[in-house]
């Protein structure tokens, strides 16, 4: 992969992520307090989950140029910025589990008052797990680039 394209669909990476993380906010406000299931949340809920799902795969597609290019350099010049890039992929593969099963429990709990609450409960806790997932990925891009 070229330095190029690399650059390229890291931005278009971290952008998907940052519009599921928009897209969540939605479901996470409405079943707030117990709401009553509204299909605009279950919507909401599977585009955002989808989005931070498809933001994952991208990682993992940008994996081989990362390891080959940036993390040698990091690991032996700024292990911390390393470590912190292996955190965000732990945190990212916990909020899109988190997440797939929010929007899961949602389709087939909405029915039930208890899954209404469990799904906002995933939801919250996913969405927490992206959103530090997406600080630290901004953090680690801003200090190992592909100019390599």
């Amino acid at each position: 992969m070229t330095p190029e394209l690399f650059s390229l669909a890291q931005r278009i990476h971290g952008h998907m992520a940052i519009l599921g993380l928009a897209v969540l906010v939605h479901p996470i406000v409405w079943l707030r307090g117990g709401r009553r299931f509204s299909p605009r949340a279950q919507w909401t809920t599977d585009i955002g989950a989808l989005l931070l799902t498809i933001s994952f795969s991208m990682g993992w597609w940008l994996y081989p140029s990362y390891r080959e290019h940036i993390k040698p350099g990091l690991m032996a010049e700024q292990l911390d910025t390393a470590m912190r890039f292996e955190s965000k992929e732990h945190l990212a593969a916990i909020a899109v589990a988190l997440l797939l099963s929010a929007a899961l429990t949602l389709r087939f709990g909405r029915q039930h008052k208890e899954g209404l609450r469990l799904a906002h409960t995933l939801l919250a806790l996913g969405w927490v797990a992206a959103m530090i997932t997406f600080v630290l990925g901004t953090y680690v891009a801003h200090v190992a680039h592909p100019a390599w």
